[in-house]
């Protein structure tokens, strides 16, 4: 794929237009919510979703280590989104003003329920990315009650703070 400094403006411009019109073409929160997890990888989506949490956060009138500790990110990702917005940041303002009158009005385990069944749509599209968090679940839905004990105590001897671990406690708590 070419970089985007060696196509020409007019390129660019017809590139962004494109994207901007399919993203307008989105009519529901499902719909955006497929868009995306299609688009984007985990970790994109979570540092957009940084950026905007940021901007929110500065609208706000938050302070700089406040935000860092709030959204977990450096100090030079907040001091960009800052220059963002005092650059322009018109994009910014819009869209947060018009989430914020759409919060009172939607319920917040409609989005979670939405968002969840995008994510295991994603993992049975993409198992090979997911082998060993399906494997133990596979190892768990055919387990006795002991076996499954058996198991737990195992997993609970890895390190507390690996992401695996996370990973296979939430797998064991919903089974």
């Amino acid at each position: 794929m070419e970089k985007y400094s060696t196509l020409s403006f007019i390129t660019q411009k017809e590139l962004l237009r494109g994207f901007c019109e399919v993203i307008i073409s989105l009519n529901t929160e499902e719909e955006a919510i497929k868009f995306l997890t299609d688009l984007l990888t985990k970790e994109e989506a979570i540092k957009l979703a940084k950026r905007i949490k940021i901007a929110q956060l500065l609208l706000e009138g938050q302070e700089y280590k406040k935000i860092q500790q709030a959204v977990q990110t450096g100090s030079s990702t907040v001091a960009k989104v800052a220059q963002w917005l005092n650059e322009a940041g018109e994009g910014f303002r819009l869209a947060l003003s018009r989430t914020n009158k759409k919060k009172d009005e939607l319920k917040p385990e409609t989005n979670f329920d939405l968002a969840l069944k995008e994510w295991k749509r994603f993992k049975k599209r993409y198992p090979s990315m997911f082998w060993p968090s399906l494997l133990i679940e596979g190892m768990l839905g055919s387990s006795s009650k002991q076996q499954k004990d058996k198991m737990r105590e195992v997993f609970e001897k890895l390190d507390h703070k690996s992401k695996i671990y996370k990973e296979v406690d939430e797998i064991f708590k919903r089974n």
